[in-house]
């Protein structure tokens, strides 16, 4: 909405005087007390000066104090964000995407990539009608043979020019896009395919409602980036809603950061931090074993685990550590029990083979953590497929007393950016919060609070 310009008003940074425009003509922001921020190309934008949860954030954008107006004034330096404020036109071009995408889906598809997210593309895309004419793939050793009911090819191999292929790598997309470029111009990353397919994301029934929300909600998304402690973390913020309101995948080659990294990332994770360990969502142990890799044995820790094959495989990698203890359930935040999801498994290709079965119908025992843990924490993972805001809810009583740095996976839910900073900064509102991502997906996003 434009609107006529107000008072100045002025805040110093050392050597930065930034000049703002309030509507209202006020000479300062009044707490609890609407007014609105005139930016440098006379967009209006609503602002409140509030302590209120981001939940609230329905009609104006939430400003902890002056000092985001520094923020909030720059908005145009971050595209993404800045773009929030035309949700026509972000609208309009997903539409138009989405009728291009649907012209190509139709012809059917090649699916690049012969291994776990080709084969969960390959079950959508059967759900949704589109013909799969076979797997592409780099690793020579696989050409030749079938995955998942399909052959597999090498992409030299086949004749791609007119073909549409989906790019189903989680880590390598951008990269395998640059190879293809020159081969196929009908090339579909993962987000469009699932965008184009009405498909699901985990617990999320549309993907459509990781691109929808911060377009619908745009003041509590942008309220979000004001929330972020560090530059770092607006630049890989502004990536990640690009990546949701355009469903392009470029800007993850210039915000992503190394793999290896997740969920300890040494700005905000240090070995000390490192030394009490708890994870939610362990699997096999394979985080506790890379944590230890980054800062060296732990001095004590928690593992949580509902899947029983990867569960054995933990029991067994951590035999003879009495320091280790794994459990067999999920936390919540309360005691629960529900039944196993096998769609939602981390081992969808059943590729661990332990005493149990994964067809075995099993259920999943939730507990708070508060009720398991008393000791010192440090560090607190949570991956725990979108049961995260819950697991937080349940761990109130460590989270106040230890303030551990917590790793929050923030890509199960649509709404998990703003919700999951609720349920912490409602624990304890003095934790500063940042944002990496470890993917060429909309996957492996992390929030830190430290």
């Amino acid at each position: 909405m434009l609107r006529p310009a107000g008072r100045e008003y002025q805040i110093e940074y050392g050597i930065l005087n930034m000049s703002f425009k309030l509507v209202s003509g006020r000479a300062e922001l009044q707490e609890g007390v609407a007014d609105a921020l005139m930016l440098s190309d006379t967009h209006s934008v609503p602002v409140l000066l509030s302590g209120a949860p981001l939940s609230s954030a329905t009609d104006a954008v939430l400003l902890r104090s002056v000092d985001d107006l520094q923020v909030l004034g720059r908005l145009h330096e971050y595209p993404h964000v800045y773009n929030l404020l035309n949700s026509e036109k972000l609208l309009s071009a997903l539409r138009e995407r989405k009728d291009v995408l649907n012209d190509w889906l139709a012809e059917g598809v090649y699916i690049f990539g012969a291994y776990k997210v080709g084969a969960y593309v390959a079950i959508e895309a059967t759900k949704a009608g589109v013909k799969v004419k076979g797997f592409l793939d780099n690793d020579a050793s696989k050409h030749g043979t079938v995955f998942d009911g399909f052959e597999v090819f090498s992409p030299a191999a086949v004749d791609l020019g007119a073909a549409a292929v989906v790019i189903a790598s989680g880590r390598y997309s951008n990269q395998i896009h640059e190879q293809l470029a020159g081969q196929c111009k009908k090339i579909v990353n993962m987000s469009e395919f699932l965008y184009a397919t009405d498909s699901a994301h985990g617990p999320e029934k549309h993907f459509a409602n990781l691109a929808h929300q911060p377009i619908d909600e745009a003041l509590r998304y942008i309220s979000v980036f004001l929330r972020l402690a560090d530059e770092r973390s607006r630049e890989v913020y502004n990536g990640l809603i690009g990546m949701r309101t355009t469903l392009s995948i470029k800007s993850a080659a210039d915000t992503k950061s190394p793999f290896a990294d997740e969920y300890f990332d040494a700005e905000f994770v240090s070995a000390e931090n490192a030394r009490y360990f708890v994870d939610a969502g362990a699997y096999t142990g394979d985080t506790l074993a890379s944590l230890e890799q980054h800062f060296g044995p732990v001095k004590q820790a928690y593992l949580f685990e509902p899947e029983l094959p990867p569960y054995y495989e933990a029991l067994k990698r951590f035999s003879d550590r009495e320091n280790v203890l794994i459990f067999n359930m999920g936390l919540d935040a309360v005691a629960s029990r529900a039944n196993y999801r096998p769609e939602l498994s981390c081992d969808s290709l059943d590729e661990i083979r332990g005493p149990i079965s994964p067809s075995v119908v099993s259920f999943i025992q939730g507990t708070p953590l508060d009720v398991l843990v008393q000791g010192k924490v440090g560090l607190f993972k949570l991956d725990i497929e979108g049961m995260e805001e819950r697991a937080l809810r349940g761990a109130a009583a460590v989270i106040q007393r230890e303030k551990p740095v917590l790793a929050v996976c923030a890509y199960h839910r649509a709404d998990d950016y703003w919700k999951l900073i609720d349920a912490v900064t409602a624990i304890r509102p003095d934790y500063r919060i940042g944002i990496r991502h470890y993917a060429d997906i909309l996957h492996d996003i992390t929030l830190y609070f430290y």
